[in-house]
């Protein structure tokens, strides 16, 4: 899938470097993602490459000029609704990305019988709400103080889910 210059694929065990390295970078913003700075980025790479090979995830990277700039992973996927973590570099938000990507998963969910997909999204992330909601994605829950910090109280986190649909 390809458009204003960036490409939609598959994400592979190679990729696990570069990935782990954005992952990195959208950590350091501290309030998108629920993963916090620092993390051993070579031990997430090898977590990452490990779970891609040995089938406990599945995701898509967007590519622009060669490097990644965004990721979709989902994991438990013996489940009938898995999960999805997606990031976006800040340098590439609101240009359709994240909706491309969003596509991916459903696209895969489809093929492989499953009957929804969930994710979890902090309530003051306006953005990524707005996306997923104009996605199909409905609010199922609140987990209040879900999403444990370093320092300081634990974050509550929203529960999405949308239903994947067959046509």
């Amino acid at each position: 899938m390809t458009r204003a210059g960036w490409i939609i694929r598959p994400k592979t065990e190679h990729d696990a470097d570069r990935v782990a390295e954005r992952l990195a970078e959208v950590a350091r913003e501290g309030r998108w993602i629920a993963t916090e700075w620092p993390f051993d980025v070579p031990q997430r790479a090898r977590a990452m490459r490990n779970a891609l090979h040995d089938g406990k995830s599945v995701g898509w990277v967007a590519c622009d000029a060669n490097d990644i700039v965004a990721d979709l992973t989902m994991f438990d996927l013996h489940l009938a609704e898995p999960s999805l973590g997606m990031l976006v570099a800040a340098t590439h938000r609101r240009c359709g990305i994240g909706r491309a990507l969003l596509e991916a998963a459903f696209t895969w969910a489809r093929e492989n019988g499953r009957t929804g997909l969930t994710l979890r999204v902090f309530p003051d992330n306006d953005a990524a709400r707005s996306l997923y909601a104009a996605f199909g994605f409905v609010d199922v829950t609140v987990q209040h103080a879900s999403v444990a910090r370093r320092e300081g109280a634990a974050l509550d986190a929203i529960v999405m889910r949308r239903a994947v649909t067959t046509n």
